[in-house]
Formats: C-alpha cells, sequence, structure tokens
C-alpha cells in the first residue's frame, strides 16, 4: 500500500471524527429537543383496533409519544394522581392520561373541551380507555 497524503490523511481524521461526533451527538440532540412522534388519539385506536382485543401493541407498549386529543374531564385518580380524561376530536374514541408530579399543577387548569397536546408514554390497555402515563404537558 502506497504512503497517504499528509494533506488527505488530515481530510479523513477530521471527516472520520466529524462522522462520530454526528453519530454521539444525533440521540442527544433528539433526547434533549424532546422529539417523541406526534400521533392523535384517533391514530392510537387504529393501532388497538388491528389487535385482537384492542390491546396495546407490543411495539407501541412503554413508547413516548406526543398525543393530541381533547379533553373530556379533570378527575383524580383512587390514588389522588390527577386523571385526565380525554376523546378525540370525534368525541367517539376515549383515551385517559396521568401526569408526572411536576406536571399535575399545570394539567389541573386544563377545561373540558380543550385541545389537549402532551408528551406520554403509552401504557398497557386492553379495550378502551387508551391508557396513557407520565405525560408532559
Amino acid at each position: 500500500m502506497y504512503p497517504l497524503d499528509p494533506t488527505k490523511a488530515l481530510v479523513m481524521r477530521t471527516l472520520r471524527f466529524s462522522i462520530i461526533l454526528a453519530l454521539v451527538l444525533l440521540p442527544i440532540a433528539s433526547w434533549a429537543s424532546g422529539a417523541t412522534p406526534s400521533v392523535s388519539l384517533t391514530q392510537l385506536s387504529q393501532l388497538y383496533s388491528s389487535q385482537t382485543g384492542h390491546i396495546t401493541p407490543d411495539t407501541y407498549l412503554d413508547q413516548r409519544v406526543t398525543v393530541r386529543a381533547v379533553v373530556a374531564k379533570v378527575s383524580q385518580d383512587p390514588r389522588g394522581r390527577l386523571r385526565v380524561n380525554l376523546v378525540d376530536e370525534a368525541g367517539q374514541i376515549e383515551g385517559r392520561a396521568t401526569f408526572e408530579p411536576v406536571f399535575a399543577a399545570q394539567a389541573k387548569t386544563l377545561q373540558q373541551g380543550q385541545p389537549f397536546t402532551a408528551a406520554c408514554t403509552i401504557e398497557f390497555s386492553a379495550n378502551e380507555p387508551i391508557i396513557l402515563g407520565d405525560c408532559q404537558l
């Protein structure tokens, strides 16, 4: 093999470093920006209906998504956690969201009929409502 020209060697090392840096920073940038796939409650319901018994598809279980819906009711669950009942735009598909404690105070201000957008974790559920946990407004 022939010796590499010093200028080409420097360019190759710089390029290699740039690629490695990009591969390291890309996941960090996605995490920092809070980038999650955005779906409507209707779209989530379509994923459920493709499964027998309306069970959360394994590929989506515990995944973070940004959910779009409409607030139906704000209440507390039996354990005292804030719970927001959701519906789709047509008022036919139901969902239920619980919040991380830091966001609970902000979520208490949600009103019936208000548009809802939050990053949530898809939790296990069979049939409706669709269960969303650890939501962040």
